[in-house]
Formats: structure tokens, sequence, C-alpha cells
């Protein structure tokens, strides 16, 4: 449940959903779920324990205490993870971006998207249902294919102790993984220990300057993270801009702190940069699936387009296709390489790879996904083209 910045926007059949979920779920409990004017998938009670369990044994498991030896010195780069939503389908666009510190700066050396099933509904105090299992494939990956670049912290658009059960998305992630993890949310939630009095209260609390904070603290006395100003004064409207964090794992309330300073003073958002580049880059590639619908492989192609291509290639292709003048629904498999005014070796190394990838593909299709704009990422390198292998934005690790 979230809290608006002005008023309490705290729904009093979600508070109820919250409370009902802070115990084993009842016969009756599911009539109730059911009835509810939400999205609520059929949920056994089986399965509502067994997730209120794992909780609670990666709750026992926790540390929100930073590493003996390791201090904010040692941080050399941080990741965002954040998952956006295609309106009105059930797929989604999971990002892991990470980006290194240089002197003041955050820069991105690294990013890859895959795609998320998102046919089971939100259903409060259970989000790793849904987010966590793309988390950790974006992870496999990253250890995979560039090992070297996994980050000191990760930063998780969700919670992590600010949560009913002290184990929101972003510490279930981390602990399960072994990860140092932050949670990041944009909205203020609300459940029995942290009720919506206490909500209020933070939200008239006055934040004047960047870094100015105010603890998430529960009737209980427990402090579930902070709410923290991340937007500096003289930016427009920037008296509404503050966050939620809250520790996931690994990691100290004044590190954390420390951390999601270190992200919000760089890139002129009250967004930590890592999460913010994370979420700009799903929404570019929602946004060429737009265009490239109803074709069948399009997730796929925009995904692989994304991952595997950077800016300066993708704008390379678009213009040889352009020159082209060919009809949109000329597949790509019947342009002539040689047709095209390019050096052979730009043909080599970028032409010829696309087209064995996608030979089916129509030229309209692939030209609307080379057309995804992601400035941001404009110094990330990746490998050769011709070296890397298509489809893998689409399939998981053999297990």
């Amino acid at each position: 449940m979230a809290l608006g910045r002005k008023k309490c926007a705290f729904h009093a059949n979600c508070f109820a959903l919250a409370l009902h979920l802070l115990r084993p779920i009842r016969p009756m409990d599911l009539a109730y779920l059911r009835a509810l004017p939400l999205p609520v998938c059929k949920i056994s009670e089986d399965s509502t324990q067994r997730w209120v369990s794992l909780q609670h044994s990666l709750r026992a498991k926790l540390q929100d205490e930073d590493d003996p030896g390791w201090s904010l010195q040692a941080l050399s780069r941080i990741a965002g993870v954040d998952i956006s939503f295609e309106t009105g389908t059930s797929r989604a666009t999971a990002v892991l971006v990470v980006c290194e510190l240089r002197g003041g700066s955050l820069a991105p050396i690294y990013e890859d998207a895959v795609d998320v099933d998102m046919d089971l509904p939100y259903v409060s105090g259970f989000l790793f249902v849904r987010e966590v299992p793309a988390y950790e494939l974006l992870l496999q990956r990253l250890r995979k294919n560039a090992p070297h670049l996994e980050p000191d912290v990760f930063l998780v658009d969700g919670s992590g102790l600010f949560h009913p059960r002290q184990c929101g998305s972003a510490s279930h992630f981390g602990v399960a993984n072994g990860l140092r993890t932050i949670g990041v949310a944009k909205k203020l939630l609300c459940f029995e220990d942290f009720d919506v009095t206490a909500g209020e209260q933070v939200e008239q609390s006055e934040l004047p300057n960047f870094g100015d904070s105010i603890p998430l603290v529960g009737s209980s006395g427990f402090v579930y993270g902070l709410a923290i100003r991340t937007a500096h004064p003289a930016k427009q409207d920037a008296s509404s801009k503050r966050i939620y964090v809250s520790v996931g794992n690994r990691i100290s309330l004044q590190s954390m702190k420390d951390v999601i300073l270190k992200c919000c003073d760089v890139g002129g958002s009250y967004i930590p940069e890592p999460v913010r580049l994370a979420d700009l880059t799903g929404r570019a590639i929602e946004r060429a699936w737009k265009q490239m619908r109803p074709c069948p492989e399009a997730r796929r192609m925009a995904m692989d387009i994304s991952n595997l291509l950077e800016n300066k290639a993708r704008k390379t292709l678009l213009d040889m296709l352009q020159e082209a003048s060919l009809d949109p629904q000329t597949r790509l498999e019947n342009l002539n390489p040689e047709s095209l005014k390019r050096k052979r070796s730009t043909v080599q190394d970028l032409f010829l790879p696309l087209q064995g990838m996608f030979p089916d593909a129509e030229v309209g299709v692939l030209m609307a996904a080379l057309g995804m704009e992601k400035p941001w990422a404009a110094n990330v390198r990746k490998d050769t083209f011709c070296k890397q292998q298509a489809g893998e934005a689409m399939q998981p690790e053999p297990k």
C-alpha cells in the first residue's frame, strides 16, 4: 500500500489484505481475496504458507551490518535492477545495469535485459514470486558473460527490511544469492507494524536539504529503513522527491544511506542512477516492441538488439537499411549484402551477423528495433557482434 505525498491514499481493503497475509491463510481468507476488486491469482493455502516460511527462513539469515573489513572506500561498482511492465499484456522486461564510480560520477559499463512472464498477478507481501527469478537470471548471465564486472552492491527496485516480514524482494535476492543489496522504493508502504499514522508522520516531515532523512520506525520500535531527500532544493518540484530505502543484505543502515546519496548526486534525478538507467533501458525496449508488433519474434529481436549492439552499431545498421530503400515487408535474407554502400568490413562485422540471426525478419520490423534510443548507454562497450549469440536474451541458463 502506498501513501501519496499530500494525502494518505490508503485503501482499507488493501490494508486488510496485508494483515491477512501476515498469518497463515484460511479458507475464509481465500474467499476474501477472490472477492476483492483486484486481479488476485488463485493461491493455494500450501503455496502461501511456503512463501511465508521461506521469507521467515531468509530473514533469519539476513545480515543488516557491513561485512567485517568492508567500507565505502572499497565501493567501485553499483548495479540497479528494475522491471518495466507492458500495459495490457503479461509481459515485462527485467533489466540489470552496472555502473562504475569514476570520480564524482557513475558511468554505465554493463547492461542486460530478459523477458519476464507476469501471468502471476501482484499479491501484497509476495513481490519476490514475480520478480526475483528474473533478477537471478540476470545475475547468472552476468557471472557467465562478464564476471569481472560483478558489482559491490545491487540496488533493487523494491523493499528490503521495509516489509511485513522484514524480507522484501531486495532481501530475498540478496540473502538467497549472498549479495550486498539495498531496497529502493518510490512509494511508502504500510502494514501492521508500520500503519497509516506512522506513514502520515513520515510524509508530513520536512526534509529541506539533499541527504536529509527520517527513520521508518514501526510501533514495535524496529527501524525498517529511511526516507531520504534525494532531490536538490534548486530543482523544480524538488520538495516532493524522496525515496524509501531499506537494508537488503550485508550492509548497515549508515552505509546504505551513503551508497544511495552517491547514486543520487550524479544523474540529475531523485532516483538512484543505476535504478534509473535500468528503468530507462526497460522502457526503451518496451517502446521498440510496441512499434514492432504483431511480429511474433518482436520481443526476442528487441532484447537481442538492445543486449548485443552498442549505440553506434545500431545506428550504422539502421542507416544501412534506410539507404537500401527497401519495401518494409522485404525479408532480410533477400537483401543482397553486395548492394550495401558500406565498407566490406562493416558489412561483414555488422550486417551479415544480423542477417544470420534474423533471416526471416521484415526490414521494417528490424528498423523499428534498430531505432531504439538509449543515449545514456552511448559509452557501454560490448563484444563484437559476430562473436555473440542470437536469442540469449530469451534463453535461461541450463539447469
